[in-house]
């Protein structure tokens, strides 16, 4: 029988999950938000995606405001 608590992690095509080095996180922002950060104060993100750099594929995708509090600045 199998384990109903072995998940595999989200991959890309390339196999590469979001603890691989090739994959990055790209944040985004509320229009606010985008504003703060251009004039150089860290704003909150609304929504972080992880992408791979080999096949520019999104991984996964977070709106989850404990996730995004570690994105601050980034």
């Amino acid at each position: 029988m199998e384990n109903p608590n072995n998940f595999s992690k989200p991959a890309c095509s390339c196999g590469h999950d979001k603890s691989n080095p090739k994959v990055q996180h790209k944040c985004e922002y509320s229009g606010f938000g985008q504003i703060l950060y251009w004039i150089g104060i860290s704003a909150v993100p609304v929504r972080v995606n992880f992408e791979c750099n080999i096949c520019s594929e999104t991984i996964e995708s977070t709106d989850d405001p404990n996730i995004l509090k570690q994105y601050v600045g980034r």
